[in-house]
């Protein structure tokens, strides 16, 4: 908003009185749209996203029937629909990829030029949401499961991050990737047998899909070690907290052993952030590796943030 009245004081020096009215109603739209933009991108649930922009739909442009509809290879899936039957429509298509599109019908209200400048730059910037949207909820459905923990693996997070990163990238996300490893996992297997290491490597990642948000991605990378993917973080901070309290959670799970005793198992974790570390995610989990063994060489139980040789590794 500060931004916003900046603009506009410049304005005022820029431009005749006729136009600056006009100019300022085209920035003050603008900024509209970004800003439910942002509040869309915060909306986990895909349900509550679809009223926010019923709601905008209604308020800004007096809409209130109108259809989302998702096509992919010549498939259409219709997502939402909202009012009565449309009958004179107005279509928006926005192109996703190659093979897919969103479309959005809605009522023909003749808008005059500017009105349609504002809710075409609007369903743009709902469609590229959706799209995001969908996208991650098909991260989650992927088939390459794994079949111990049921989390994704390692070959299916190769493959979603083909589409993903370059979206990231394209909507300047702030992802960030936290490597766990379980303690000298090796031993449960030694000590307890495979089929009690399976129990327990179920019981983690349990506790790890019930801490973080439905929007992020978690991975298991084979052995005693999992890849958690942190959607949109704010900061690094927060990445660090957030990492931190998973961490008390997994220390505190626990598993009746063969012995009739509470068997736990502390965590190491590595943390690297996309795109700070690097716009490669491969290389992100690589710096994320390099953490991780750092808190490993230096004991049990431990996060390390990944920085850069000259700047040390920070410790928590």
């Amino acid at each position: 908003m500060k931004q916003y009245k900046t603009l506009i004081s410049q304005l005022d020096n820029l431009v005749d009185a006729k136009h600056l009215d006009e100019v300022k109603k085209v920035i003050e739209h603008l900024t509209k749209i970004n800003t439910v933009k942002v509040e869309l991108l915060r909306t986990i649930e895909i349900a509550s996203v679809y009223k926010q922009i019923c709601t905008v739909l209604h308020d800004e442009f007096k809409i209130s029937n109108y259809k989302i509809t998702y096509i992919v290879n010549n498939l259409s899936t219709i997502k939402w629909e909202n009012g009565d039957k449309i009958v004179s429509p107005y279509l928006f298509l926005y192109n996703v990829s190659e093979l897919g599109m969103i479309e959005i019908v809605m009522e023909n209200k003749d808008f005059i030029p500017f009105e349609k400048v504002y809710l075409d730059s609007f369903l743009d910037e709902i469609a590229n949401v959706l799209y995001i949207k969908y996208v991650l909820r098909e991260l989650h459905s992927s088939a390459f499961i794994d079949h111990v923990t049921q989390l994704k693996n390692r070959q299916s997070f190769d493959e979603d991050m083909k589409e993903f990163i370059p979206l990231a990238l394209r909507e300047k996300m702030n992802l960030a990737v936290v490597i766990v490893n379980i303690d000298r996992f090796r031993a449960v297997n030694d000590e307890h047998g495979r089929n009690f290491g399976d129990k327990f490597l179920k019981l983690y990642a349990d506790v790890i899909r019930t801490n973080i948000r439905s929007s992020d991605i978690a991975v298991r990378f084979g052995g005693g070690e999992f890849l958690i993917l942190l959607i949109n973080v704010s900061d690094e901070e927060k990445t660090l907290e957030l990492a931190q309290s998973l961490k008390d959670e997994l220390n505190e799970a626990y598993l009746i052993s063969p012995y009739d005793d509470e068997f736990k198992k502390t965590v190491c974790m590595g943390v690297s952030m996309f795109p700070q570390d690097s716009s490669d995610i491969n290389e992100v989990i690589r710096k994320a590796e390099i953490a991780l063994s750092e808190a490993q060489h230096n004991g049990r139980d431990r996060i390390v943030r990944f920085e850069e040789p000259d700047g040390g590794i920070d410790f928590f």
